[in-house]
């Protein structure tokens, strides 16, 4: 898996592929390789119950922990700053970066914990922090919830989410064929993302950029160390569901970063080369959490 990022990046630094190509990757992500996963998983190891909902929960508490804390410190720093630290230190990239590792090495019951956790994380990433921040510098244009109801809603990964729990809930499943299909589809996902990802990678920047960028960064991963603690020694949850939760605490910062960034204002070049950092770092800290804690063996 990581061969393929390095692959990937390999071929856009010479030529063959260009930055914007990810954009045609992250079409067949988020609209097919990734909704198929989902879907192979939830009817293989989804099993109703409380605990199960909470995960969502979590994935929502920790956003508005940390997106709460960043703008309570920085909201005096001006509206360029303000809009960097609070769109990159909340949010987590689970579904195109997380899930396949996830995927790879604990199957189906581990996507569907992963699943119900971006549940609640999606509802920040896909708007709730942009929403959240623009209200609060005062940029009220537009109708803030309605477009926010909107984005949430044409997210194909999240539709499928709650088209999946809506089933189980009803006792219903999809056809065999179907199934059949989606699994076939969603196997490809782990190549898919990875090359997207690759070339997604961004390392241009100005020195100005690292002073705000490695605090960014030591946020994060200091967020990251405290809730995979919390998560480990303190839940009364199973070791698997425990694992899991620790390694998406290292996911790193949205894909939507960059593109909210740029909409409050914030310095679009500075969130990309922030997010691609936070890529190789988390691959780094996941690689080192899945063989440490023996994950899938």
């Amino acid at each position: 898996m990581l061969a393929i990022i390095v692959l990937a990046y390999a071929l856009k630094r010479i030529g063959v592929f260009q930055t914007a190509d990810y954009q045609i990757l992250s079409k067949l992500v988020f609209r097919l390789s990734l909704p198929c996963a989902v879907i192979t998983a939830f009817s293989e190891g989804f099993q109703r119950s409380g605990e199960m909902y909470l995960l969502a929960l979590f994935g929502l508490g920790i956003n508005i922990v940390l997106w709460g804390c960043c703008y309570l410190a920085c909201r005096k720093r001006g509206e360029s700053s303000c809009a960097f630290y609070t769109q990159s230190v909340a949010g987590y990239n689970i579904g195109a970066f997380t899930l396949p590792f996830i995927q790879s090495f604990l199957g189906s019951s581990g996507v569907v914990i992963a699943c119900m956790f971006d549940m609640g994380n999606s509802v920040m990433c896909t708007g709730g922090n942009y929403a959240l921040t623009s209200a609060l510098m005062g940029k009220t244009e537009g109708n803030r919830v309605k477009s926010f109801l909107k984005r949430f809603f044409s997210s194909v990964p999240i539709d499928t989410y709650l088209l999946l729990v809506l089933l189980n809930l009803c006792g219903l499943s999809l056809p065999l064929p179907v199934l059949a299909l989606a699994e076939r589809i969603g196997d490809a996902n782990p190549f898919l993302s990875m090359f997207m990802i690759g070339l997604m990678l961004d390392f241009s920047f100005e020195p100005s950029h690292l002073k705000k960028t490695a605090l960014v960064l030591l946020l994060r991963y200091g967020a990251a160390m405290l809730f995979s603690c919390l998560f480990y020694f303190l839940l009364p949850y199973s070791l698997e569901i425990r694992q899991i939760l620790v390694v998406l605490s290292f996911a790193p910062i949205s894909s939507l970063t960059p593109y909210f960034t740029e909409r409050l204002g914030g310095e679009t070049a500075l969130s990309s080369f922030t997010a691609s950092l936070t890529f190789v770092i988390s691959i780094a800290c996941i690689t080192a959490l899945i063989l440490n804690m023996g994950i899938g063996v």
